[in-house]
């Protein structure tokens, strides 16, 4: 069994990458780690509609891709950004879009029924203003047919943070 976690978090020892280490600790199998900062993922040109479809990209998307689709479950790691994903997981998202129209991959195949969790962590008043962010995955999981397991939600505002939380406790277990 592999846990595949790709970190959207532009930091390095981020706070939400502190989460998922925690959570990942109880994951019965191997973990790997992507970090989207440390690749380099263009943003989508839409061509869905075009005659010819999309133009190929020279960058790591298809490798990420693949690994997602090789791994039996899937953690995505993001701070809560101005109430939403960072804009690296966004636009590794987007780019699904193309990843769906590349036969060869079987994307909606393939990623039907994976499990697939969420750790995001913010600020001010994190409960109420990560939703928007746990909804937003809840309909990408519900479209690509991900099967949506878990979530957990964070509160940390400054680096370090995460280290003192009191919803550390909740992490146990994530993956049990």
């Amino acid at each position: 069994m592999t846990l595949l976690i790709i970190s959207g978090s532009s930091r390095e020892h981020s706070n939400s990458e502190y989460f998922a280490e925690k959570a990942a600790a109880t994951y019965q199998g191997e973990v790997k780690w992507i970090r989207l900062r440390e690749l380099t993922i263009h943003q989508i040109h839409d061509q869905r509609h075009d005659s010819n479809g999309f133009d190929p990209v020279d960058d790591d998307h298809a490798e990420v891709v693949k690994a997602m689709l090789d791994a039996d479950e899937v953690l995505f790691v993001t701070p809560l950004y101005w109430y939403g994903m960072s804009g690296y997981m966004k636009t590794f998202i987007d780019r699904w879009s193309q990843a769906m129209r590349q036969p060869e991959l079987n994307f909606k195949e393939r990623i039907a029924g994976k499990p697939g969790s969420l750790i995001t962590c913010g600020g001010d008043q994190v409960d109420l203003k990560g939703l928007p962010l746990i909804l937003q995955f809840k309909h990408i999981f519900d479209f690509t047919g991900m099967d949506f397991k878990k979530y957990f939600i964070g509160e940390a505002r400054k680096p370090g943070d995460a280290e003192k939380s009191n919803r550390l406790n909740q992490l146990e277990g994530f993956f049990n």
